[in-house]
């Protein structure tokens, strides 16, 4: 049997184009319910890797989930909201889901946080049948909805964790 090593590494340890790498080939069953969004989300992914690598601000408020180095999924976060935290993208690789990596990572953003005496987290995700897995987790990690956003192609629903 092989051994797994896991880890989490910052974005210094990767080259330009690795977040939206990573985004497309985590929301590519997103497509297939709505695929006239692919040219709109793609350059706005390409914009959000572009901001990571020049702005350390950015950059420094994220991380990669990686199995023996590879690359298998990606985090971030907002801090400027002390003393709530809120979570950005949060995505697993599809052929690396099932695996509780996801779980890991919610897991990794609640220590973050945690360690930093944050009170609470928040967290947006669509109430489409795309994000039921990803709503089903934070639910199990202990997060709430506290509230519903009319969406143009689909609702948001926000949840909190408060942290004690």
């Amino acid at each position: 049997m092989m051994n797994v090593k896991f880890e989490y590494k910052g974005i210094k340890d990767f080259a330009p184009g690795i977040i939206q790498e990573l985004i497309k080939k985590c929301y590519a069953g997103f497509f297939d319910y709505f695929p006239r969004e692919r040219t709109r989300l793609y350059a706005h992914w390409e914009q959000e890797d572009y901001a990571a690598f020049e702005n350390k601000r950015i950059g420094n408020c994220m991380a990669f989930t990686c199995i023996n180095d590879l690359p298998v999924g990606y985090f971030c976060w907002d801090d400027r909201q002390f003393p709530v935290g809120i979570v950005g993208q949060n995505c697993i690789l599809p052929e690396f889901r099932g695996n509780g990596y996801g779980s890991k990572q919610i897991e990794r953003i609640i220590t973050l946080f945690q360690e930093r005496n944050y009170r609470e987290i928040t967290v947006t995700t669509g109430d489409h049948e795309f994000f039921h897995t990803t709503r089903k987790m934070y639910m199990n990690r202990g997060f709430n909805e506290y509230g519903r956003i009319e969406g143009e192609l689909f609702g948001l629903i926000e949840f909190r964790k408060y942290l004690h």
